[in-house]
């Protein structure tokens, strides 16, 4: 009785062993092109559209730092995969650089993006609301974000200095 005990259990571990995958995260790492449109509010509504555009992101473990345009804006951020396809799908929300609590001062936004990665290929779709001066006068935006990745290499951008 005992050695069938054992054996069962054994059998199970091998079973459980063989067959759990991996927990792994995704990593939107990489460069993605695409566009963004923004509605925009000054007093008076106007919109405002950027394409082509390009979004380099850096990305270790759930760290996220971000850089659209060749510096125009610079983010630091977080990731969070999806409980259902954590390799695959995820999330992440990300602060402009110099983003304070001081609203009417500087210039502020915060993005979420939701993100879908698959080996080499990825496509995210996002959101951002916007406080600033876009250079003629303060404004109020919602920005609408759609990229695919072309680059997976590490473009290493840094994050947000101190």
């Amino acid at each position: 009785m005992r050695t069938s005990m054992i054996g069962h259990a054994a059998r199970a571990f091998l079973l459980l062993t063989l067959t759990a995958s991996p927990l792994a995260a995704f990593d939107a790492t990489g460069t993605w092109e695409g566009q963004f449109t923004c509605k925009n509010f000054n007093g008076a509504k106007t919109n405002f559209k950027m394409k082509p555009s390009t979004l380099l992101i850096s990305q270790s473990g759930t760290a996220v730092s971000a850089d659209i345009d060749g510096g125009s804006f610079r983010y630091n951020g977080r990731a969070m995969d999806d409980a259902k396809k954590p390799a695959e799908k995820g999330e992440i929300f990300l602060v402009q650089c110099g983003t304070d609590n001081d609203a009417g001062v500087g210039f502020a936004e915060m993005v979420r993006l939701m993100v879908k990665t698959k080996a080499e290929k990825g496509s995210f779709n996002g959101l951002s609301i916007i406080e600033g001066d876009f250079g003629s006068g303060r404004q109020f935006a919602t920005c609408k974000y759609k990229f695919k990745r072309t680059g997976t290499t590490n473009p290493s951008v840094p994050g947000c200095s101190m």
